[in-house]
């Protein structure tokens, strides 16, 4: 009876070992850029294998968990997706992702002249990152709940940590959308064309005269070429 016992409990201590071993986690860590350096915020990193997904941060840093011989996929907007398979069993993988850029069409859409450039890069964006942004956000109890003692909370409260992050990217990604606008109107050729400036001194002045969102929805390019002339005028004559 010993023996039996003995037998069963090695048998259960191997079953408990081998799918801890199966459980065992990686980390999976690093920087995405590009091949100027340009780091990549936002970037999607998914784990094909398990399901997982995870984004890089403004500094282009990513982490996601994974296991030994998964496959992770590193895509952002405008640049060839690239692979990853997980090598270790437990511990930290750190790898930094360089991305090559590609070209601007998208499969599935059509390229009329009724799309902009700006537009068919939004399209992709919003398609890339529509896991997240339609996800619901949590309201407190009732939608109605007075501020104050006494309040009541969602089981899966407004303010922990996760819905805390999806609102911060919905709002990241809401202010990255009007600075590509921004950007595919105020463009280094059209300043340099209107100012003549080059190098530096473009940067710069680009940088001190940064367009607001609301002015480059609503002004036209005529205007805006004599909107970019008096900028230069004010700017040029504090130098």
């Amino acid at each position: 009876m010993n023996f039996l016992a003995r037998v069963i409990a090695l048998g259960s201590f191997f079953c408990l070992a081998t799918v801890q071993l199966l459980q065992a986690q990686v980390t999976v860590t690093g920087m995405i850029s590009d091949s100027n350096k340009l780091v990549l915020p936002y970037a999607t990193v998914s784990n094909i294998t398990n399901g997982k997904r995870s984004l890089s941060d403004q500094g282009g840093f990513y982490k996601i968990s994974a296991s030994r011989n998964d496959k992770l996929v590193f895509t952002f907007v405008g640049y060839h997706p690239d692979t990853l398979v997980v090598t270790l069993t437990t511990g930290t993988l750190t790898r930094n992702m360089v991305m090559v850029p590609a070209g601007k069409f998208l499969k599935g859409v059509e390229i009329t002249t009724q799309y902009t450039p700006y537009q068919i890069d939004s399209i992709e964006r919003r398609k890339q990152y529509g896991y997240i942004l339609d996800l619901p956000d949590t309201h407190l109890a009732g939608d109605n709940t007075p501020v104050g003692a006494g309040v009541v909370f969602s089981p899966i409260t407004r303010f922990s940590k996760k819905e805390k992050q999806k609102r911060q990217f919905k709002k990241n990604y809401e202010q990255m959308e009007r600075e590509k606008y921004i950007d595919s109107r105020f463009t280094p050729v059209l300043v340099h064309q209107v100012t003549g400036l080059a190098g530096d001194s473009l940067q710069h002045f680009m940088r001190d005269n940064y367009p607001d969102y609301n002015l480059m929805r609503t002004i036209p390019n005529n205007d805006l070429i004599y909107w970019i002339t008096d900028r230069y005028k004010a700017w040029s004559g504090k130098k």
